[in-house]
Order: structure tokens, then C-alpha cells, then sequence
């Protein structure tokens, strides 16, 4: 028997994230209503290949906010599998994961805006808090 060597790629596929110009508005909307504190939403969409399209907000059930954090129990989420991933804000200005973003990683992406909130001020990681390509409208 002949065993073929893996062929060893170095290339990094990366996924683009797009949000519509009414969804950018909606989570800018809702982080400036909940500032000082951390607010939190659910990330409606469709994943096409490396293509990932927000389609829709959910208000989590249940959610809890304040100044250094924001989450929601996942087992009161009813199942639905247009779940994506979570938006949620940060007051101190920094849009970077911390390591309790990446410890409760929730989908295929998480999306951080951060103050003073504004489409220039989100950004986008995946479970491993690498960078990805976001498309705002």
C-alpha cells in the first residue's frame, strides 16, 4: 500500500463577515443606549463558504449588563440554527477580545464595538481572537 504525504499548506482561509448598513446602525443604536455599561446581542445570519452575512439582531433573554461585563445564560436560547455569533460592546474604548470574551465564545464569530461607538470602531475574531475581515455598510 502507497500512503500519500499530506500536500502542507501555509494558506490561512479566512472568513469575511458583511453587516448591512441598518444592522450597523441597530448595534451602534444599542451600544450608545447602554453605555457606561456593556451590552450584548445574538448574531442572525448565513454563512456561505468564507462568506458570513448578518441578517438580524436577538436581544438575549435573560442578558445581564455592566462596566466590565455582559453575557446571557445560553441554556434559555431556543434552538435556532441562524445563530452566529455575538456582538457586544465595550465602554473603555478598546475593541479586543479579553480573555473572558474568548473563554464564553458563543458561534462562528464574535463582534466587539467599542467606544464612542461609531461603524470604524467594530471589529471582528474568531474563537481563537484572530482578526477577521469585516465589511460594514
Amino acid at each position: 500500500m502507497f500512503f500519500r504525504k499530506k500536500k502542507e499548506t501555509n494558506d490561512v482561509v479566512r472568513r469575511k463577515i458583511i453587516l448591512t448598513r441598518q444592522i450597523t446602525n441597530s448595534v451602534i443604536t444599542y451600544a450608545k443606549s447602554w453605555h457606561p455599561n456593556e451590552g450584548i446581542l445574538i448574531l442572525q445570519g448565513k454563512k456561505e463558504k468564507n462568506l458570513v452575512k448578518i441578517t438580524g439582531l436577538i436581544i438575549p433573554p435573560f442578558s445581564t449588563h455592566g462596566p466590565y461585563y455582559s453575557g446571557f445564560p445560553v441554556y434559555e436560547l431556543p434552538f435556532d440554527l441562524s445563530y452566529i455569533g455575538t456582538i457586544h460592546s465595550h465602554p473603555s474604548g478598546s475593541n479586543n477580545p479579553s480573555l473572558e470574551d474568548l473563554n464564553h465564545f458563543f458561534g462562528l464569530v464574535s463582534l466587539i464595538i467599542c467606544y464612542p461607538y461609531d461603524a470604524e470602531d467594530i471589529a471582528a475574531f474568531d474563537r481563537n481572537g484572530n482578526k477577521m475581515d469585516l465589511e460594514t455598510g
